[in-house]
């Protein structure tokens, strides 16, 4: 399983660039979000090997002789699951952008401490693997000043060696915000997978790629070397055809932000209306990729408006378009930020005519989710739970 970036960091405050003239975050709040995540960091880097590796790493502990081992894994479990559960009680994790994640991340945890404990090693991995996905919309919209103070210098000890693989260390410096050292790395997992001609190749390929381009558009906002890194790769001859194919798309979508200046965005609302309420009538083209430069930059937009402006009526509108841009963007195996967007719209805003739109959407992914060739089989307790969603709606 080809893991996803992920990002297990919770941000700790975000400072959004001065064109909404947000407030900052009172000094207790960022004091408590940075002794969360300061915890959080501490117990995750214990775990990299596990979750940085491929199966064999963790299929030796089912032996008697690797039972410390076991033991020591499951107890950094718990306390990382400790730390993250604390993070309840910090108000600046209780924002409408990150409250998804957190809450799904505990229950997440809570699965793959039952999965390591009853030696169900293969379903552990790929939970491993995946547990700082649930955080990737939190840690992408950190600020480059609030990052530097968030993590300390503790992110800087990890170094290549500690790692199976470039790809898996460009992985973990995205992860840390490292950018400039995660882009050599991915160059690097980019290099010594176009010799090879595996799924696996590829799949390292295209991800690094679109984590390179998700580093320059979502939240870099920097044009220039977005295109630089397209163009870089489009006129590789070793790139398979149909991720160049891609890159080409990407090349020419990105020609309408060429301009965009991040400061100069002074309504959310306005933004909304130019960029992205044009494409709900070509939902078709969303889904194969025709507007993913548009979905990058936006959601990068509205992410970091979001943190700083969590009390507007804007954010039932933010958390539908996040959940459109998270679907196309981000897909994992245990979970959908995309509909966890969406049930946070409807349970936390239902008298919004958008919690309307929300359900709908929420709805209309769960009957293509579970269509087949035996037609559509929706389990009793999803519908059960599109009944109470329903039933919150004003």
């Amino acid at each position: 399983m080809t893991f996803k970036l992920i990002s297990a960091l919770l941000a700790l405050n975000l400072i959004f660039p001065k064109a909404f003239s947000a407030a900052s975050e009172p000094s207790v709040q960022q004091a408590q979000a940075k002794a969360v995540m300061n915890n959080v960091y501490g117990s995750f880097v214990k775990i990299i090997p596990y979750i940085y590796s491929s199966n064999e790493k963790i299929e030796i502990l089912k032996e008697t002789s690797h039972k410390n081992e076991k033991d020591e894994l499951v107890k950094n479990l718990n306390d990382l699951s400790n730390f993250f559960k604390s993070a309840r009680h910090a108000d600046f994790f209780q924002k409408p952008g990150f409250r998804p994640s957190l809450d799904t991340i505990n229950d997440h945890l809570e699965e793959t401490i039952i999965s390591v404990s009853s030696n169900n090693f293969l379903f552990a991995q790929k939970r491993l693997n995946a547990i700082t996905s649930l955080c990737v919309s939190c840690h992408t919209q950190l600020s480059d000043s609030l990052s530097k103070n968030s993590f300390g210098a503790a992110i800087n000890k990890e170094g290549r060696d500690k790692f199976e693989s470039d790809f898996s260390y460009a992985n973990y410096l995205f992860l840390v915000r490292r950018f400039p050292e995660s882009k050599i790395y991915f160059e690097k997992a980019i290099e010594n997978s176009l010799n090879k001609d595996s799924v696996l190749s590829k799949n390292e390929i295209n991800t690094s790629l679109r984590r390179m381009i998700a580093m320059h558009t979502k939240i870099k906002f920097n044009y220039k070397a977005t295109q630089e890194i397209l163009a870089k790769y489009e006129n590789d001859k070793r790139i398979p055809s149909l991720t160049k194919s891609t890159l080409k798309e990407w090349s020419q979508s990105l020609l309408a932000w060429k301009d965009f200046d991040i400061n100069s965005v002074k309504s959310i609302k306005d933004f909304i209306t130019q960029h992205l309420t044009p494409i709900e009538a070509k939902r078709d083209k969303v889904e194969v990729g025709e507007e993913d430069m548009t979905l990058l930059i936006s959601s990068g937009v509205l992410s970091n408006f979001l943190a700083d402006n969590s009390l507007t009526s804007q954010t039932p509108e933010i958390l539908y378009w996040l959940s459109i841009a998270e679907r196309r963007l981000s897909q994992t195996y245990f979970f959908s930020l995309a509909d966890l967007y969406l049930k946070d719209c409807i349970k936390r805003y239902p008298a919004s005519p958008i919690a309307k739109k929300c359900y709908q959407e929420y709805a209309d992914n769960l009957e293509v989710g579970y269509s087949g060739s035996a037609g559509t089989v929706i389990p009793q307790e999803e519908k059960t739970e599109l009944l109470k969603l329903k039933a919150l709606l004003k």
